[in-house]
């Protein structure tokens, strides 16, 4: 159905993630405040297709000015990926999986986004999407249908979306709780940082992601599995804007 609004409204690829960011926009925030709020719930409710770890590019219109910006939000291939590198190992292709990985790009994004057109805490538009993974959501047709039709190699990932061995049956309470722990993570890391000001603390979010420990488990994770990620790809990582 068409919709219609005279104040604000928000549209998504799922009804609650389109929910977190109106509820963001009644409670004052500005539409970045509330991008960002839905770009997190959506890497929740929508896992599958996209993750808080994967790209998040973004267009951003200001009213004031006239001025259409970009927010880079796109990966970097790491240092140890080359055409050289691929040439040798792999006949000139990008085999698929992990040597497909770049670096993480979208919680850079969301920062960088809030920082200099929102007006709200990471902690603030994230609150919905760590409500999601901790406490559940019903799973619905197309979540479950991808789930248990894609192959899952790593064991980390099945264990992620098949708890019981199996996909999550339709109606399913579907928590991810180790989801939401990483997200909680990060607004904790905020808090700790938010009396020296908001953008400390969203600086504080970011060194969290890309020098912290999840940095450091990802940088684990690709030398384990043979990708080609590492932490110093990580620690180097900004996005920025695009005028």
């Amino acid at each position: 159905p068409v919709v219609r609004a005279n104040r604000h409204a928000v549209s998504a690829g799922h009804p609650m993630a389109a929910l977190a960011g109106f509820q963001v926009l009644e409670a004052g925030g500005n539409a970045i405040d509330a991008g960002v709020a839905t770009a997190l719930a959506t890497n929740v409710l929508q896992s599958e297709l996209t993750g808080i770890a994967g790209i998040a590019p973004a267009v951003v219109y200001l009213a004031d000015s006239g001025k259409v910006i970009s927010v880079q939000g796109n990966s970097a291939w790491p240092k140890l990926a080359s055409c050289e590198y691929f040439h040798k190992h792999h006949g000139g292709e990008i085999p698929l999986g992990i040597l497909e990985s770049q670096t993480p790009a979208a919680v850079d994004a969301y920062l960088t986004a809030l920082e200099h057109f929102g007006t709200m805490s990471f902690a603030e538009v994230a609150a919905a999407a760590i409500r999601f993974a901790r406490d559940g959501f019903p799973m619905y047709p197309l979540l479950a249908q991808l789930i248990d039709e894609k192959p899952m190699p790593w064991p980390t990932t099945r264990k992620h979306f098949k708890p019981e061995g199996r996909a999550p049956e339709v109606g399913e309470l579907f928590v991810q709780a180790e989801l939401g722990s990483t997200i909680q993570f990060l607004a904790d890391e905020e808090s700790k940082a938010a009396k020296k000001g908001r953008v400390a603390g969203l600086k504080a979010v970011h060194d969290a992601f890309y020098k912290g420990d999840i940095a450091r488990k990802i940088d684990k994770f690709y030398r384990e599995n043979d990708g080609l990620v590492r932490y110093e790809d990580l620690a180097e990582y900004r996005g920025g804007l695009i005028e």
